[in-house]
């Protein structure tokens, strides 16, 4: 028996096994889902960028925390598609209806994508004189904000501020198929946006 795993072809067996047992509990752990997460610990920073698609205002809340509690002087909201959540204008009246100053907040009407968001914001930072930002977005999309916004916004030091209270966790993000869903989704895009150079 032992002489018989001596062989190449059952060790190469033996080794894809090993490798694809490994893989698959790794797929059924928490880090696949967990990497996605991104956190920096809280700071003020100039300004709060708030990425739409945001139909709980789960991000809209966080951020108006943040300039509720004066570590952000600016609240900047993006957003150019109709509807709640989707539209800067829906997430301005939640942010005001939350304690923030109108005076405070600016607006980009434009974007329908995560990296239009953030190009369309870049020129209003610029005008305010903002050299530190808190992104804020869901915590299944904050690397890909993370990523994108090195890009989209250089010079600028980012602090990654992830929703919470947020209805999405990564614990057992495979056990609903919602969470499934936005795991292997931001997953796929990820892999776009480094394909087309935006990360």
């Amino acid at each position: 028996m032992i002489a018989a795993f001596r062989s190449p072809r059952r060790r190469r067996t033996a080794a894809v096994a090993v490798a694809l047992v490994a893989v698959a509990a790794f797929l059924l752990s928490d880090a696949p889902a967990e990497w996605l997460v991104v956190e920096d610990p809280p700071r003020a920073v100039d300004a709060a960028v708030v990425l739409a698609g945001d139909p709980g205002y789960e991000r809209t809340y966080t951020a108006a925390r943040i300039l509720r509690a004066n570590e952000a002087r600016l609240l900047v909201l993006t957003g150019g598609e109709p509807g709640p959540g989707d539209s800067s204008k829906s997430l301005r009246e939640r942010a005001i209806a939350w304690g923030v100053a109108p005076e405070r907040i600016r607006t980009e009407e434009v974007s329908h994508s995560t990296r239009e968001s953030l190009v369309a914001v870049a020129p209003i930072l610029r005008l305010e004189g903002v050299r530190s930002v808190a992104l804020v977005t869901s915590p299944f999309h904050q690397r890909r904000t993370s990523l994108t916004a090195r890009k989209a916004l250089p010079g600028i030091e980012l602090v990654n501020r992830p929703a919470s209270p947020s209805g999405w966790s990564p614990h057992r993000w495979w056990r609903s198929d919602r969470s499934r869903r936005i795991v292997l989704a931001e997953y796929a895009k990820i892999v776009y946006y480094a394909v087309r150079g935006w990360i």
